[in-house]
């Protein structure tokens, strides 16, 4: 009996000692994304705490005090007209942006994984060339290129028997756009080309044997295989169209007559221009907000399970 006694115990003990392992085994991989998880609440959780904190107070850059206003700054802003014409040309810009990225970078992914297409590696040079720039040499060179006098797309138009134009005032906010989507369409194009040379190539043979066409392909093969990776590319480039101001920065600085004042523009005039940190900090929360809520909307329209099956 004693022995028997001895041996249950031992049997308890082990069974104690193997559920503890497995819980303490499920408990690693989030033990390992600690550090992780420590320098992005450094360095993203504390600026957006702080900045709502910073929100609610009235603080101005070349002065140290601090005055408690509460949600004064949002009311002031809602009845902003400027901020509202702010928030008008960002749907434009960011709509206009993000859509034809999606699409131009779609077609060339799809030109690029196609079947007898010759000379793939010079055009793809060619297409993610302008990716390896900054923002800031890519609005230089379209500052240059769209210039009235010395730009060469007004000298293409006067070749084919068009009157210069000044591209920068006339017809500025599509200027922009076009110039944000040279330079951005790459990123569409280098994940969604790898999210198809994923695709099974048995896939497209059978459909073959079935008598489909290309497009029939493109349209139940290529697409539906690639949603995961859309919904994620649609979600960052929003995400960075919104937040960026550089290319608009340096070509129209938000004009003319606020014609490209988006929301991120606005912003910094408000916190470095006239000194009013409490007014920017207010504008990047908003901005937070909304990057939150297009990314919700963009789930909600692409389907929760479509994580699921990219999971």
């Amino acid at each position: 009996m004693g022995q028997s006694l001895i041996t249950a115990i031992r049997d308890n003990t082990g069974s104690t000692r193997s559920r503890f392992s497995k819980k303490w085994a499920k408990s690693i991989p989030f033990l390992l994304m600690l550090p992780a998880l420590a320098v992005m609440g450094l360095f993203a959780l504390f600026p957006v705490i702080n900045a709502f904190r910073l929100s609610l107070y009235d603080k101005q850059l070349l002065n140290p005090g601090e005055t408690f206003v509460g949600l004064d700054h949002y009311s002031q802003l809602f009845s902003n007209g400027e901020f509202i014409n702010a928030l008008k040309v960002s749907v434009i810009y960011v709509a206009g942006s993000v859509a034809l990225q999606f699409l131009v970078g779609l077609a060339l992914a799809a030109l690029l994984s196609a079947q007898g297409v010759k000379g793939k590696r010079f055009f793809r040079t060619a297409f993610i060339l302008p990716y390896t720039l900054s923002e800031l040499v890519v609005s230089l060179i379209w500052l240059q290129m769209l210039d009235t006098e010395f730009g060469i797309i007004n000298y293409f138009a006067t070749l084919l028997g068009a009157d210069p134009q000044n591209w920068l005032f006339d017809f500025a906010l599509p200027a922009v756009i076009v110039a944000n989507v040279w330079w951005g369409s790459t990123f569409s194009l280098l994940m969604l080309e790898s999210a198809m040379q994923g695709i099974p190539k048995e896939l497209y043979e059978a459909a073959e044997v079935d008598g489909c066409t290309s497009w029939g392909k493109f349209v139940h093969i290529t697409l539906p295989s690639i949603r995961y990776v859309s919904l994620l590319n649609m979600i960052m480039i929003t995400l960075y169209t919104i937040n960026s101001f550089g290319i608009i920065f340096v070509l129209t600085a938000g004009g003319p007559l606020g014609s490209t004042d988006v929301i991120g523009m606005f912003m910094w005039r408000s916190a470095f221009q006239f000194m009013d940190l409490g007014l920017g900090a207010t504008i990047s929360t908003i901005i937070f907000v909304v990057n939150i809520l297009i990314t919700f909307v963009y789930i909600r329209l692409f389907g929760l399970n479509t994580l699921k099956e990219g999971a």
